[in-house]
């Protein structure tokens, strides 16, 4: 299925004034043979490059000079008001509507943001963003809204009620090649059209090389830049086609950090030639191909600007990013609540250095007096002329292109959503998990294990959680994801938490499965593994725990976010890596236990 809708300027409408038929049909005039690709001009209008070099047919001319035609039309009508709200993308409060108002009516907001206390039912979401969309159509700037979510797969999802959660990206790189994650990705952007979502802050292009990254790890599609680059840029094709905006990030690269920026400001001091070898190579391929927003990253590298985040430099979102590379869709920046920022310069100063300093769109995602103090602060700058006109007009310009390209707001409605699209989106996204499940290791053929056998399950409780998830509902029941799935398929399932197994202590089962998340960055979990391992070297059987009977236990160690926990436990018999924690990933895993399904996932990353 292809839902993608652009629209050629010629006979377009106002953004939000709805959509004839001959806004598609005027645009597939312009969607270029399979042997040429889509790119950025040098003006910010898509234009199309053949094998063999630059080149722009007349059609592709004739677009050229309509858009430019009606964005400087657009322009010359609008306030200084409303052009410093199109380039903020606020968050707000609840599922109100009205907690927006302020934002949409007072700070002329282009653009929101939602996370999961925004979103709901997928019915209920795009409700939400009809009335948002109502709203700065009637009393707003008249602009549609850019409204985006992080909806990466995974562990970090804003819908998930009713909606198929996809794996996510590393997951998505043990599982298969770029067929599978532009169908994951096309599915995910169809079902973000149909809650009236049109922009997706997704792919993750960050290289994940660093085995104690805090904040990328599974988000990212792994530890090899190419990999990382064809399936960063497959991702972004499938978001484009369903009629999503992708938005590529961290720019330059995030993925070798040892410090979140959500907490404190990472420092990389890497030189040039590693940043074009690792951190650049995904980021070039997805422009190449046409990538349209990116969003950078509060890291300061200190071969590229020893003073400045890469948010707030110029060297780095100008001289490198636009100059060097050659990038001309929107810049926005990450979050500037975060601490990188927040600490200094501080978010209201930090907006405008942003904007100063190359960056488009500028997001400031929860606190209504930080996003109404950096609102007045950038209107001041443009008053007193520390920021030119020229550069206000130049960013207002882009957003308003691709708000124009994309036919913003772009909704899905009810009757053009594919028949049983919901069922076809839910088998896809269990065979992805299936197929993401990894076994490593499994020297003593314990996989799959014997029907009917008892299991005694360790997993973590409550587990250390990345800044950028959504808190998670405490549970009402002892019972796992994990325990239920192998009670379904007739295993006797005994559960204990890390801090509730008293160790040692009289073991009767015929397998122990010891679920982490993450305990190469938790000492909790670290020390219960390490407390399973000396079990186990104590027994004259490689990788077992000695039983009550004094019968060889297998111990099966499970993975369920990063894969790097083996470090902990290398003399582990059986070793499996499933990339995520969500009920869907342990089901997937419930299979591959039960011998219902072979694993055929393969690890995206490097072990030592």
């Amino acid at each position: 299925m292809n839902s993608r809708v652009l629209s050629d300027p010629r006979t377009m409408k106002e953004p939000g004034s709805g959509m004839d038929s001959s806004h598609l049909e005027s645009f597939k005039t312009l969607v270029p043979p399979k042997s040429r690709r889509t790119r950025w001009s040098e003006s910010g209008l898509l234009h199309f490059e053949s094998e063999s070099g630059p080149e722009e047919s007349p059609d592709a001319q004739r677009v050229r000079a309509g858009l430019d035609a009606k964005v400087e039309a657009r322009l010359r009508g609008m306030s200084l008001e409303d052009k410093v709200g199109q380039v903020f993308m606020f968050g707000f409060p609840g599922k109100n509507p009205e907690c927006a108002r302020p934002l949409i009516e007072n700070l002329r907001a282009g653009s929101i943001i939602y996370f999961a206390r925004n979103t709901g039912p997928v019915g209920e979401v795009a409700a939400l963003s009809a009335t948002l969309q109502e709203i700065t159509m009637k009393s707003g700037s008249g602009i549609p809204l850019f409204i985006s979510a992080d909806q990466e797969g995974g562990v970090v999802c804003r819908l998930t009620e009713g909606f198929p959660v996809m794996p996510g990206h590393m997951a998505l790189a043990a599982a298969d090649g770029p067929e599978l994650v532009e169908k994951v990705a096309e599915a995910t952007g169809t079902g973000l059209r149909a809650a009236g979502i049109n922009m997706n802050l997704a792919p993750v292009l960050d290289v994940n090389d660093n085995p104690k990254n805090p904040v990328i790890g599974i988000r990212s599609f792994g530890s090899k830049p190419e990999r990382v680059a064809e399936l960063g840029a497959a991702y972004a094709r499938g978001l484009r086609e369903s009629g999503v905006i992708p938005v590529g990030k961290h720019f330059p690269g995030h993925g070798n950090t040892s410090v979140d920026s959500h907490l404190d400001l990472p420092i990389l001091p890497h030189p040039w030639d590693r940043l074009e070898r690792v951190e650049l190579v995904p980021f070039r391929r997805a422009i190449s191909e046409g990538l349209e927003c990116i969003m950078s990253a509060h890291v300061l590298f200190a071969a590229l600007d020893p003073d400045r985040p890469a948010t707030l430099s110029p060297k780095v979102l100008v001289g490198l990013l636009r100059e060097k590379m050659g990038f001309s869709g929107l810049i926005m920046t990450d979050c500037l609540e975060m601490n990188a920022i927040s600490k200094s310069p501080g978010t209201v100063r930090g907006a405008v250095e942003a904007f100063k300093a190359g960056a488009d769109v500028l997001l400031i995602s929860h606190t209504f007096e930080l996003q109404k103090e950096a609102y007045m602060a950038l209107c001041s700058a443009v008053r007193c002329g520390e920021v030119p006109w020229a550069r206000l007009d130049e960013s207002v310009s882009r957003i308003l292109k691709l708000k124009y390209l994309f036919s913003i707001p772009n909704p899905l409605e009810p009757e053009d959503f594919p028949p049983d699209g919901w069922d076809e989106y839910r088998k896809l996204s269990a065979q992805a998990h299936r197929d993401s499940v990894t076994v490593v290791k499994d020297e003593r053929g314990v996989v799959p294990l014997r029907p009917g056998a008892r299991i005694l399950l360790a997993t973590p409780g409550s587990s250390q959680k990345l800044q950028v998830e959504d808190p998670v509902k405490p549970a009402t029941t002892l019972d796992t994801p994990l325990g239920n799935a192998l009670r379904s398929r007739s295993f006797v399932v005994s559960e204990v938490t890390h801090s509730t197994w008293e160790i040692p202590g009289a073991v009767d089962a015929d397998y122990i499965i010891v679920v982490t998340q993450g305990a190469t960055r938790n000492p909790a979990q670290a020390a219960f593994v390490q407390k399973i391992r000396d079990l186990s070297l104590q027994s004259p059987f490689p990788g077992t725990v000695a039983g009550s009977q004094g019968q060889a236990i297998p111990v099966i160690l499970v993975a369920a976010r990063e894969p790097y926990d083996l470090s902990l436990f290398p003399e582990v018999g059986t070793y499996i890596c499933t990339y995520g924690s969500r009920p869907e990933s342990m089901e997937a895993l419930s299979q591959v236990l039960a011998g219902g399904y072979l694993a055929r996932g393969k690890l995206p990353v490097e072990l030592e």
